[in-house]
């Protein structure tokens, strides 16, 4: 009898073996630095372990961020011993400046294997001097157990565009850089991708021309169309937060109801997505602690083996 109970443990552990889902957070956590040269970067030990409390509860498998200037800032909020954490290419050229920095990056819990391949630097676009002026998108192939390789990108767009039709030296470039990654998406379009950040643009809104644009950059592909989901269209914005004005030298609060951090998906893993939401910080705790003006976004799929 108990070697019949056993042998229908072990069979149950066989059957039953773990199957690991995966949930994604993306959080401009705006100015995140140990610098001081940055009003609104300027953060307590109180503040940090705010920031790091929210994170803990998230509890994401994967975090695209932005806004972050260094690992030793980003470890004030996200546990070293539970995550790995991929920089930007740009962190090498710049983390020598006396000044901070707005870096993308991805941290990843750790055991998952990750490839590490060059960044998406098309994104950033020439400047004056022909040398990249705009963040540069991080690029890392995650697999997650049990599961196929995910192709990931944390970007962080151009501001000054996020509803304008107009032209303008802001739109021209965010423009551009919708293009570049509808180009990426093209040559990624047979894998499983998923693209987060801070947009910078209100894509959300009906038909919006940025949006419709990138979506039909990409069904112009004729050899094989790739389709992308945006997962957070629906999601409910309300995020109160504080800004710092410098011409009254006051932090003032307000409130954000239209969402520019987003997560899309290829239609693969929009098949496997449950749901997806905005965290909305607590009143006292905007009012209390530096937090960021971003909330972060998350979204979560179940799993689906290889």
């Amino acid at each position: 009898m108990v070697l019949r109970v056993l042998g229908l443990l072990v069979l149950v552990g066989i059957f039953s073996a773990p199957s690991y889902g995966l949930t994604v957070a993306t959080w401009n956590f705006e100015w995140l630095t140990l610098k001081d040269d940055q009003r609104a970067g300027i953060r307590h030990q109180d503040d940090y372990q705010q920031l790091s409390s929210i994170f803990v509860q998230l509890a994401p498998d994967v975090l695209a961020f932005q806004e972050v200037d260094s690992p030793e800032a980003l470890a004030r909020v996200v546990p070293a011993e539970d995550y790995t954490v991929y920089f930007s290419d740009r962190y090498a050229e710049l983390k020598a400046r006396s000044q901070s920095q707005q870096l993308t990056g991805i941290a990843v819990r750790k055991g998952w294997k990750v490839e590490d391949p060059n960044d998406l630097r098309q994104i950033a676009l020439p400047g004056f001097f022909g040398v990249p002026s705009l963040r540069y998108g991080t690029y890392l192939v995650v697999t997650p157990p049990n599961q196929a390789p995910i192709h990931i990108l944390s970007i962080h767009l151009k501001s000054g565009c996020f509803k304008q039709t107009q032209a303008s030296r802001s739109c021209n470039k965010l423009r551009k850089q919708f293009s570049a990654l509808a180009d990426w998406v093209i040559a990624h379009g047979d894998k499983n991708i998923l693209i987060a950040g801070d947009f910078n643009r209100y894509i959300s809104d009906k038909q919006d021309p940025y949006w419709q644009q990138f979506r039909q950059a990409l069904l112009e592909n004729t050899s094989a169309p790739p389709d992308i989901v945006n997962v957070t269209q629906s999601v409910r914005a309300r995020c109160k937060a504080r800004r710092y004005n410098w011409r009254t030298q006051t932090w003032n609060q307000v409130m954000y109801s239209r969402l520019v951090d987003h997560i899309l998906v290829s239609e693969s893993l929009a098949s496997r997505w449950q749901y997806s939401f905005q965290h909305h910080f607590a009143y006292h705790k905007v009012m209390n602690y530096r937090l960021s003006d971003h909330c972060p976004v998350v979204a979560t799929f179940k799993a689906n083996e290889r």
